[in-house]
């Protein structure tokens, strides 16, 4: 149903995300299936976000994440401490809510998704702009954030528990998962993927990334701690290593399969009889909350980054996030969602019988529907980010606290911020695919020359070897298009494709065409078959190996024969 539901949307040009949750809601009111029936289906769904954050740690190093202080720290720090305090003040002064509710709600509420928004950063190549970084950085403060939200939901419902105590024992945990995983951790991870990419076996590299995901997201969960963020750390652990973008590239279809399930769960938990009941209400708030979300992010992000690169990240991070169930479920668990009125706009204006039958019940409903809706309009606001930047910036500027129109001249805030080792940075460069006898004497010959280049190979000892000589060579599979699109292939002069294994080669020059279909691409072969396939389906250059050889051998010979008759 998925499937069907996926095609279906994609045709329509409607985000696949909603589909998934279309399933869910399908899946529980057609064939009676629900989540709580379902088993470990659950468990699984989660890991799609486990997979999600060990890819973010991936592209952040902690070099990267040195560099970026200010959107974590400041930007995260900012994000959450301005939306706790405003949606606080709302649920418990204009709602009535009680002092526990109205904090939990307000926490929930602050946190964006994770899931939908790195999945779009990814997808579209904006993880190293402006806009991306200074959104994984609140992201990431975010997900950190969790942590101490779910200790405050132990400490609110645990009358006899001890703030100081607690917040003891959550410092000494962290300690001990931070110097488990990046001492006796990194060294571990280290030799499992060079063990396992020397052997040369597909099978065996995807279980040694399985098993150092696995295992840190279960050394984080055994301390307290979410299986996401130990995942995370494995992510930054793997990211200083060479193998960073081969393991990028097999757990891909992963990520994006369990990251479906996921979604198929959050759509399983929609009551329809109260959504019907409540539509417009839920659509009101919906829009009311993510209308000051972004609005709130905006009031700093416009001093520090400008206003159009400020208007996007808030624009983008205006949902509330799929961690967000986890703690609605956990409040709910422990009989803190209530509406015990103490006070409040809404008491005062329609007294105490306005909420007198609603019960915790419907308020998990209420917020679980808000989580949803919120995650549904999400990608339609992504997909058409620039246009409703554009528009908003056009008309409406804050100037003296009110609004006025004025036109604003866009600013270049898509330029990337990477280091050049990232091969995806490069322009008009050369890519050579295979670091054999060839491919080493294809990259001495182009040091002779003004342009840049970069080769990649699958044998990790090459690679190892070429990158300790200053060599820029990148360890991959080049028949994955994950790893043609991390070379740059779109926007290379060339591709030079210099392996044996015809079957590799056929894969490698569909992906590339597939990719850029107008990629000079370059090729040697022994067989005069594969020769006149490729060359019909437009290859820029193919050279005969054999024939080209004897070519070379005959002119010598021939040479040598004239030179003969001179004397």
């Amino acid at each position: 149903m998925a499937v069907i539901s996926g095609i279906v949307l994609n045709w329509l040009k409607i985000p696949t995300i909603i589909g998934y949750i279309l399933t869910g809601v399908l899946t529980t009111y057609i064939f009676g299936f629900r989540l709580e029936d379902s088993g470990g289906l659950n468990e699984i769904a989660e890991f799609g976000v486990v997979f999600l954050m060990f890819m973010i740690g991936l592209d952040f190093s902690f070099k990267s994440l040195t560099l970026m202080k200010q959107e974590v720290l400041v930007f995260g720090g900012l994000q959450i401490a301005f939306s706790i305090a405003f949606f606080f003040v709302a649920c418990f002064y204009f709602l009535g809510f009680s002092f526990s509710t109205s904090i939990i709600v307000a926490s929930a509420v602050s946190l964006s998704s994770t899931a939908i928004v790195l999945k779009f950063l990814n997808e579209s190549g904006q993880t190293k702009t402006p806009y991306g970084m200074a959104s994984v950085g609140i992201l990431i403060f975010q997900d950190i954030a969790v942590i101490p939200i779910l200790l405050m939901i132990k400490l609110l419902s645990d009358k006899d528990s001890h703030l100081s105590a607690l917040l003891l024992t959550t410092l000494i945990s962290a300690i001990i998962v931070l110097i488990v995983l990046f001492l006796p951790g990194r060294i571990m991870a280290k030799m499992f993927l060079r063990f396992s990419a020397n052997m040369k076996t597909d099978e065996i590299f995807v279980g040694a990334v399985f098993l150092i995901v696995l295992g840190a997201a279960y050394i984080s969960k055994s301390f307290g701690f979410s299986l996401a963020l130990g995942a995370f750390l494995a992510g930054m652990i793997i990211s200083n290593t060479h193998y960073k973008y081969q393991v990028s590239s097999v757990l891909s279809h992963f990520r994006d399969i369990l990251l479906g399930i996921f979604f198929i769960t959050v759509g399983m938990q929609v009551d329809i009889i109260f959504l019907l009941e409540y539509f417009v209400v839920i659509l009101i708030l919906v829009a009311l909350m993510m209308g000051a979300k972004a609005l709130l992010m905006y009031l700093f992000l416009f001093l520090f980054r400008g206003q159009r690169v400020g208007l996007k990240v808030a624009l983008s991070l205006a949902q509330i996030g799929e961690f967000s169930f986890a703690i609605f479920l956990l409040a709910s668990q422990h009989q803190i969602l209530d509406l015990h009125l103490d006070g409040g706009i809404l008491r005062v204006l329609f007294g105490e019988e306005f909420f007198a039958d609603i019960t915790p019940d419907q308020i998990y409903q209420f917020l679980t529907l808000m989580v949803i809706f919120s995650m549904i309009a999400t990608p339609f606001i992504l997909e058409r980010l620039d246009k409703i930047t554009s528009f908003f910036l056009r008309y409406l500027t804050p100037v003296s606290g009110y609004f006025v129109r004025k036109k604003v001249e866009s600013c270049d805030d898509d330029t990337r911020i990477d280091n050049m080792e990232h091969a995806a940075d490069l322009d008009g460069h050369v890519v050579v695919c295979g670091y054999g006898e060839l491919g080493k004497s294809i990259l001495e010959y182009f040091k002779g020359c003004d342009l840049q280049y970069i080769a990649v190979d699958n044998n990790y000892g090459k690679v190892e070897k070429a990158i300790k000589s200053g060599e820029p060579v990148m360890y991959g599979d080049i028949t994955s298009r994950r790893i043609l699109e991390r070379l740059g292939i779109t926007k290379c002069s060339a591709v030079i494709i210099a392996i044996d294994s015809i079957d590799s080669v056929q894969k490698a020059y569909h992906n590339i065409q597939a990719l850029s279909p107008y990629c000079k691409i370059i090729l040697k072969t022994k067989g005069s078959n594969l020769a006149s396939q490729l060359q019909t389906q437009g290859a820029y250059a193919i050279v005969h190996e054999r024939m080209e050889m004897a070519k070379i051998l005959s002119d010598l010979a021939l040479q040598a024969v004239k030179e003969n008759k001179n004397q």
